[in-house]
């Protein structure tokens, strides 16, 4: 019971906590690479310490090598082994995992202000204005948290802007624009955008820049682990103008 307590701690201190799935997916994953790592370390250091033999015509085994229990020698050597194949085997998985939907630096630029943040590509978001034709991102609290306070930032909720608009500053009002969606599942309804100066999408092949673009505004956090807090819509890896 101490060690799970220990482990537990570890985690705690080491990585900042968002959520409790979040601090339970870490505290899984600490367990997984240790028991990857150590076991093995032991399968090489049994594989190499076992060695077989035929005796008077039997097939006999013996231990030798580095003896038992494992030598402090082979832990230092096979520790760093086992690290980076581990490592490497792990990166493997998530790359196949996020090859359809990835994940890039993102920069919004608008009243002369930069904020950055995590965008992932939202194959799955097809929203323009129909109006304007101009295509729809989605940034959470965290992107407009870096233009706006808490208090302005709540005047930017859809029920209360109608009422709240004379509060918020010209260059806001003259930004916003009210686009119609529809949900899977969920009956239609408005979102909120505001018109910013320039959004760059920043990728290894080099910097994607659309300017004038719709970025929606929710309140919410997109995801519980915060790994992305905004929604790039796809046709921005395609019209995008590389800078």
């Amino acid at each position: 019971m101490g060690k799970l307590v220990f482990s537990l701690l570890i985690i705690w201190v080491t990585f900042t906590f968002t959520s409790l799935r979040a601090f339970f997916v870490q505290w899984i994953s600490f367990y997984f690479i240790t028991f990857a790592i150590g076991g093995s370390m032991m399968g090489v250091h049994y594989f190499l310490a076992s060695e077989v033999n035929v005796l008077h015509g039997a097939v006999v085994t013996f231990r030798g090598g580095y003896g038992d229990p494992v030598s402090w020698l082979f832990v230092v050597l096979g520790f760093p082994v086992s690290y980076f194949f581990t490592k490497w085997r792990l990166n493997q998985v998530s790359v196949h995992r996020m090859k359809l939907e990835d994940i890039y630096d993102v920069t919004v630029e608008w009243q002369g202000r930069q904020a950055v943040c995590k965008g992932l590509v939202d194959s799955g978001n097809q929203l323009t204005d129909p109006l304007s034709g101009k295509i729809v991102f989605l940034a959470d609290q965290h992107l407009w948290g870096q233009f706006f306070s808490k208090e302005e930032l709540d005047r930017l909720d859809v029920d209360k802007v109608t009422v709240t608009m004379e509060d918020l500053a010209e260059e806001t009002q003259a930004a916003i624009r009210l686009v119609p969606f529809r949900a899977a599942g969920s009956q239609s309804g408005l979102l909120l955008t505001l018109v910013v100066e320039r959004i760059i999408v920043h990728t290894d092949a080099g910097d994607l820049e659309m300017k004038h673009p719709l970025l929606g505004v929710q309140q919410k956090d997109l995801t519980h682990d915060r790994l992305y807090h905004m929604l790039i819509h796809p046709h921005m890896m395609v019209k995008g103008k590389s800078a």
